[in-house]
């Protein structure tokens, strides 16, 4: 066992393995965003089939009678399900480790296979739609439908690279241009803070044009966030963990910016059409103090004794977050109610036609967020080109866009994705999105302990992808137990 000398000389190695990093490009990170969705809705054509037959051999071989084929026995339930999890995990999970680790250096090769690929499966798919008779979806695929897939894909999606990247950054086979940048850039960790904050927004109540809860108000959306955020700082300081004190400040973490955002939003509620509006408001202002000087303060090392100076970076970057939050509450409003599409609209005052089929329309609102996307995209390149660069540390407002450009370019990938393939579960995703911060929590927890059971930044690159293949191995399977189980835990 290392002696606490020795241990502290590690600290410091891992502390400065991942500081006064400048990220990557802009399009690079564009490139990831948009592959890693392929992966997983090019698995609605594959899994789900070949693990129903699994489960059937399995059964026909244990069970004799047509009696017992029709009511699966408890084992061969299990089976499916394990079944089921493991293809799921093989065909999204291990493609995505992949990317980001050992075939970093050949990402755009990467990326036109994988599009190649995709092409040749929709091909395929519209070919056997063709060859096979149309048969009416059921009332209870209607629902499904209608329950919008794509931004529980998204949700996973986001969750997946989260927890992929939050250990793999320990690596050296994780590139350093991916780790989050110091002061200004673009690296891939950079949009985790910002894109957890727009998954949660979208889905939010206020997004959904529902009332606040009754059970708790303000101390039910705060104070667990609070307690996740002093148990961090406990533990973090009591264990001598290290930690990139430039990220958020000396005390400050993640879940105290999620329960700051959380109490400014539920302090000040307004209507969700409103809220796109106020947050541009609070971004617009609060970049004109960043950029009077604000910044020079907050990317500095100057830090006086009181808390607000010791945790600069993470109480002043909390008002960008809030900004960011309130626009998302708005644009998960148009996502979630079937508002007329403003293509659409334009479409047919040229055409003096009144609107199509429910399909059409779909594509429509798919087209309008591909040119939302479009717009955010040039936003930020004018904003980081002419007001200031991209700053992650101070949440700036090129920084908001950013987030919001590469959000939804992934949900207007999974958008095209639910209109070319008929939305089919896959396991995975409904393992990891019914407890979404209990997945970001255990996936924190086994971190730390990885980290703290070996030296991650002298491990080889093959040893380092078996390991990260196990770590999320062991988080994939707690959280499908926690799923049979039927355990929830949902607080904001």
């Amino acid at each position: 066992m290392d002696s606490p000398s020795a241990f502290n000389v590690h600290k410091r190695l891992k502390e400065e393995f991942v500081s006064n990093l400048h990220g990557t490009t802009m399009l690079e990170v564009g490139v990831l965003s948009a592959i890693i969705p392929v992966l997983g809705f090019m698995s609605f054509s594959f899994p789900s089939h070949l693990c129903g037959s699994f489960a059937a051999v399995k059964r026909t071989k244990t069970n004799g009678s047509d009696k017992d084929l029709s009511k699966p026995s408890r084992s061969a339930m299990a089976f499916d399900f394990v079944s089921k999890l493991v293809l799921d995990f093989m065909v999204i999970f291990v493609p995505t480790l992949a990317c980001l680790t050992l075939l970093a250096d050949w990402v755009l090769t990467v990326a036109a296979g994988v599009y190649g690929i995709l092409l040749t499966t929709v091909l395929c798919a519209q070919w056997s739609q063709q060859q096979s008779p149309k048969v009416k979806p059921s009332p209870k695929e209607q629902v499904k439908s209608s329950q919008k897939a794509y931004l529980s894909s998204y949700r996973f999606v986001m969750m997946l690279v989260t927890c992929v990247t939050i250990l793999a950054v320990d690596f050296t086979v994780f590139p350093r241009r991916y780790a989050k940048t110091e002061t200004y850039g673009t690296g891939l960790m950079d949009i985790g803070v910002g894109s957890f904050v727009v998954a949660n927004a979208l889905v939010s109540r206020q997004a959904r044009n529902l009332p606040p809860s009754k059970y708790g108000g303000v101390l039910r959306n705060v104070s667990p966030l609070l307690i996740l955020g002093l148990a961090r700082l406990i533990v973090t300081k009591g264990v001598d963990y290290q930690e990139h004190v430039a990220e958020y400040g000396v005390h400050w973490n993640f879940f105290f910016t999620l329960a700051g955002v959380a109490l400014l939003t539920s302090l000040i509620h307004v209507p969700p059409t409103y809220c796109g509006s106020l947050g541009i408001a609070i971004l617009s202002v609060y970049q004109m103090m960043l950029s009077g000087g604000l910044n020079r303060y907050l990317l500095s090392s100057e830090r006086g004794p009181g808390f607000l100076s010791l945790n600069k970076e993470g109480v002043a970057s909390t008002f960008g977050y809030w900004g960011l939050y309130l626009i998302s509450i708005q644009l998960g409003h148009y996502l979630n109610f079937k508002h007329a599409s403003i293509l659409e609209r334009f479409w047919q005052m040229s055409n003096t036609q009144k609107g199509g089929t429910g399909t059409m329309s779909q594509w429509w609102a798919a087209a309008d967020i591909g040119l939302l996307d479009l717009a955010l995209w040039l936003l930020t390149i004018y904003m980081d080109h002419t007001v200031e660069r991209i700053s992650r540390r101070t949440c700036n407002l090129a920084y908001v866009l950013f987030v919001l450009a590469q959000n939804f370019e992934v949900i207007g990938i999974f958008m095209v994705a639910d209109l070319l393939f008929p939305p089919k579960p896959i396991l995975v995703l409904e393992v990891l999105n019914h407890n979404l911060l209990p997945s970001f929590l255990l996936a924190n927890l086994l971190t730390g302990l990885v980290n703290m059971s070996m030296h991650t930044i002298f491990v080889s690159s093959s040893k380092a992808f078996a390991t990260l293949l196990a770590y999320l191995a062991a988080l994939v399977g707690m959280m499908a137990l926690a799923e049979a189980n039927k355990l929830r835990l949902k607080f904001w």
